[in-house]
């Protein structure tokens, strides 16, 4: 079992005006000349996205404990004398690399293709006003409002509370 961070068991566990306070908010949100400030010195609200690397692809691909099994066969082949055999296992080998390459490789671009084509966005309070932005100009401080069948865009704290359902099946795998 991990260990919550003290930062976050306080955040969970704090009077909401101490929270406010310490972020340097209010209920009515941030204004745009704060959150504009304050997205320049935090950075967006994402994860660093994932790159295609060919070399990375290629690097997994030989890392198989088969394949190295199939290039030690085939160099001991060679060294006993059957040549025709090292030369068959050499080429199944290459073949098999190659083909493993060139499917995860197509994977990983059509993956990072879609992600990068994907945007979600969320309702915050900016100058007194409920505006859509999108969750990666979210920044700590923002007051934002979540709607039935929405995703919670950042980590949290509740304000207000309306009958609150909440579905954690995705976390759990059920």
């Amino acid at each position: 079992m991990t260990k919550t961070p003290l930062s976050q068991r306080w955040a969970a566990t704090a009077a909401l005006e101490e929270v406010l306070a310490r972020l340097d908010s209010s209920a009515d949100g941030l204004s745009s000349t704060e959150a504009t400030a304050r997205l320049q010195r935090n950075g967006p609200n994402a994860l660093r996205t994932h790159r295609v690397n060919a070399l990375a692809v290629l690097g997994r691909q030989l890392r198989s404990v088969v394949l190295g099994l199939l290039a030690a066969t085939a160099v001991v082949s060679y060294f006993l004398g059957d040549t025709t055999q090292a030369i068959i296992i050499g080429v199944i080998l290459a073949v098999s690399i190659g083909l493993g390459f060139v499917n995860e490789y197509r994977a990983e671009r059509a993956t990072a293709a879609l992600h990068s084509r994907v945007h979600h966005s969320a309702v915050v309070r900016r100058d007194g006003h409920f505006i859509k932005v999108d969750v990666t100009d979210l920044v700590p401080g923002d007051v934002i409002r979540l709607a039935l069948g929405q995703t919670v865009p950042a980590d949290v704290r509740l304000i207000e509370v309306t009958e609150l359902e909440c579905n954690e099946g995705i976390l759990s795998g059920e």
